[in-house]
């Protein structure tokens, strides 16, 4: 049995926290800080944190834990040819709640880090 680090809880205010019944600031204590993985290959840099809804999701390569700006690869539902990589700041996703509350952003509890090339809905999004 593999020893596993436990996550990290960014210390910015979850204000659907309760809507969600999760945490949405722990992220994987491995993930590198912004732009400490720029010298890395796009296919091998590593997913740690997935984030979705029905207006997109967003897989997190990269956290600056102390204000939450993060660098990924993003597929917004509207507009799925416009998928590319960049910041996000996750502050920003963690308050989105549009239609009612019916559309929050959440984290995908039982994702995995892996490697970009190992991520299908990335190479798709990215082929186009």
């Amino acid at each position: 049995m593999t020893k596993t680090t436990p996550p990290i809880r960014l210390d910015l205010p979850e204000t659907l926290r309760k809507r969600r019944g999760h945490r949405f600031y722990e992220i994987p204590a491995e993930t590198p800080g912004l732009y400490e993985t720029e010298h890395i290959a796009t296919a091998d840099k590593i997913v740690y944190l997935k984030l979705f809804s029905a207006a997109g999701d967003w897989w997190i390569t990269e956290v600056e834990r102390e204000t939450g700006m993060a660098f990924g690869f993003v597929r917004l539902s509207a507009f799925p040819d416009g998928a590319e990589w960049g910041n996000v700041y996750l502050p920003e996703l963690e308050e989105v709640m549009v239609h009612g509350g019916l559309v929050i952003v959440e984290r995908d509890k039982f994702w995995t880090p892996k490697p970009v090339r190992e991520i299908p809905d990335i190479a798709s999004a990215w082929s186009h």
